[in-house]
């Protein structure tokens, strides 16, 4: 039987607060199981989607883009002992959250169903397409920042050369003044 995690213990595991918990269920519209009293409780699967979630989060994805890629982060119902792919490599040690059983199970059934390696094949595609085309992003958007505070400098500058020259000719003028008097 697969282990079930509280709303404080799934916090704890991903580093995320439970109300953040609750809203990303909220606005991606996940189906995060309940028990009999109705209230969540998680998986491990759940848990690797929230780590995922994360992950993009920390990219730079906003939750509309995320949203969009829950059928690939997560293409297995929630709960389902099936597949769970860990899609993104966070670069945090969950030992808990290994999924040699699962990754065992696909590479069988890659064996007997090519159509299923070619899935995870161009998951992955899509996985590395997405992060050069966030780290483009990232890059330009960089490149951006840099330019505007180039040309806040250069405006600085002018109006400093402005305010210089408005002023000396300021002083010329009552210099000018205080001659002719």
């Amino acid at each position: 039987m697969e282990p079930k995690y509280t709303v404080r213990q799934a916090a704890e595991m991903t580093g995320v607060k439970s109300y953040v918990l609750r809203y990303w269920e909220d606005e991606l519209d996940l189906q995060i199981q309940r028990n009999e009293l109705g209230h969540r409780y998680y998986t491990r699967y759940d848990i690797q989607l929230f780590m995922n979630i994360k992950e993009l989060k920390k990219r730079g994805l906003q939750l509309r883009a995320i949203k969009e890629l829950i059928p690939q982060i997560a293409h297995t119902a929630p709960g389902s002992g099936t597949s769970k792919i860990k899609l993104l490599e966070t670069g945090e040690e969950v030992p808990e959250f290994e999924f040699e059983a699962a990754e065992q199970q696909e590479s069988a059934a890659a064996n007997e169903n090519p159509f299923v390696w070619v899935e995870n094949h161009k998951i992955l595609e899509f996985q590395a397409i997405l992060e050069r085309l966030i780290a483009q992003e990232m890059q330009s958007k960089n490149e951006e920042e840099e330019r505007c505070r180039s040309l806040d400098l250069a405006i600085r500058r002018q109006q400093m050369a402005r305010r210089e020259a408005a002023a000396a000719a300021a002083d010329k003028k009552n210099r000018k003044k205080h001659r002719n008097t």
